[in-house]
């Protein structure tokens, strides 16, 4: 399900999930829930591509930046998105501040600014949103994550009736050892029926993950590899839909003056 101003997750190791990522803790983060972004340790910026159903018409790409700073225990980033061709097109552009209270719980706050390019007789529309979100630790490897998307239930424009959607995420993600990771996540939507989602993500070394994951409402399996190249991490997925076909994603981020320890 795909709508106007639809706050859909993004980067390829989201993707590779089923996109059950609420609770992951990375620079994808600043599009699936920024609160994650506060347990960054360095600068990180990267960018992802999608070609939804192998259709020119119907891709998405975006670009992430954050920045952590420690003396305040906080992060700050910026992300833009877009989706669509030059008759049509979904953009959106969001700033970001994450902050961590104490070691274990962090929220998130996004302010989005949406511009709508409408081909034809359609006016083109510029609004507004908001997101919130929370990551929490309940152990060392488990986390419990929370997002909800446009809770003020903005609408498309002055005169139109049609609201942007209000979407809600809880999730979890457990690490069973240093090679195998579980995650699990629901999200409704005020008006569709809900979605469940599960991912699995297995280490056979330090440099190379292997992920998969199923999407439900409609299902879709999903699939893709990562590689911890150092300072550099690139992620491929593809997802697959019965009817419409394949989904496949890319992502590149980098890290910048990268700590010799990190939390996992």
């Amino acid at each position: 399900m795909f709508a106007i101003g639809q706050n859909y997750p993004s980067g390829a190791k989201s993707a590779s999930l089923g996109h059950a990522s609420v609770a992951l803790s990375d620079l994808w983060a600043s599009y699936n829930n920024q609160a994650g972004l506060a347990f960054l340790e360095a600068p990180e910026v990267g960018a992802f591509f999608e070609n939804r159903f192998l259709m020119q018409e119907l891709n998405a790409q975006g670009v992430a930046f954050a920045m952590p700073f420690k003396k305040m225990g906080g992060t700050l980033g910026i992300n833009l998105y877009r989706f669509g061709y030059s008759n049509f097109n979904d953009n959106k552009l969001g700033l970001t501040f994450a902050k961590k209270f104490g070691k274990v719980f962090s929220a998130g706050i996004q302010l989005n600014l949406h511009y709508f390019q409408q081909g034809g007789s359609y006016e083109s529309i510029l609004t507004a949103t908001g997101e919130l979100s929370m990551l929490l630790y309940l152990a060392e490897n488990w986390t419990l994550g929370a997002h909800v998307f446009n809770p003020t239930r903005t609408s498309m424009a002055s005169f139109d009736r049609e609201k942007i959607p209000t979407v809600f995420r809880l999730g979890t993600a457990y690490a069973f050892s240093e090679k195998v990771q579980a995650s699990l996540e629901i999200e409704k939507d005020l008006v569709y029926e809900p979605t469940f989602r599960a991912g699995l993500e297995y280490k056979p070394s330090k440099k190379v993950s292997i992920r998969a994951g199923l999407n439900s409402n409609p299902i879709s399996p999903a699939f893709g590899l990562g590689l911890n190249l150092g300072d550099f991490v690139f992620d491929a997925a593809s997802s697959w839909h019965q009817v419409l076909g394949f989904s496949p994603q890319a992502s590149l981020s980098y890290r910048f003056n990268r700590p010799k320890s990190r939390r996992k």
